[in-house]
């Protein structure tokens, strides 16, 4: 079917949509949520998205990326306030019936999950952003040394790629990760532990919501 806003699935109801990806489509990390109109923000607010991937054919991106370890990281930020009182908007009784005001970032699901890297090996991170309306500027830190380099966004490859994301200088700030609803993000990550012994981490986190937790 096409992107009919006046398609309608019952709860515990499935079905199955086929599209067919032209040959000659650009490969790339895209997005896909429920287009349900009055119900979009609730839907997809509440996790109802995911991630398309569309392979790069064949000697059409650098040898090196083409090599690199995949990992595939859905973020979806959690916001009940917003979301209930969408949903009391639209007189909705089902949904979202809450009073909590928390607000959080979910990764593929889990609340701060774990990912292990080997270390010194680049990986390729295709991260999805979903969201209603909270903008996010990640970025990382932690014990590890990482390098971080932007590949694409929103499916598309940089003009010059790829983009340093480390950072200059002494300090070796890392530039954030801009991203908005719906927003994608093509990313390499290697990453070195200087203390081997004692273990070490890197972890993303969200500019607007730093603390020293």
């Amino acid at each position: 079917p096409a992107d009919s806003i006046f398609m309608r699935l019952a709860p515990g109801d499935s079905m199955t949509w086929i599209y067919h990806i032209p040959a000659n489509h650009m490969g790339g990390t895209f997005f896909y949520h429920p287009h349900l109109h009055h119900a979009t923000a609730a839907q997809v607010g509440g996790g109802a998205a995911g991630m398309i991937i569309v392979e790069d054919p064949k000697g059409s991106i650098p040898e090196y990326v083409e090599q690199m370890e995949e990992k595939i990281l859905i973020l979806t930020a959690m916001d009940f306030e917003l979301s209930s009182s969408i949903e009391r908007q639209g007189l909705g009784n089902f949904f979202w019936q809450t009073e909590s005001k928390t607000n959080a970032v979910l990764a593929n699901g889990v609340h701060q999950p774990k990912v292990t890297l080997q270390q010194g090996k680049w990986y390729r991170f295709r991260i999805l952003y979903s969201a209603i309306e909270f903008l996010l500027q990640m970025t990382n830190r932690g014990s590890a040394m990482c390098s971080m380099k932007l590949l694409a966004k929103d499916g598309i490859w940089l003009d010059v790629a790829p983009r340093d994301l480390t950072g200059l200088g002494r300090l070796r700030k890392p530039i954030p990760i801009q991203m908005g609803p719906a927003n994608r993000a093509d990313i390499a990550i290697a990453c070195t532990c200087p203390t081997p012994g004692l273990g070490c981490y890197s972890e993303f986190y969200s500019l607007q919501n730093c603390t020293d937790e």
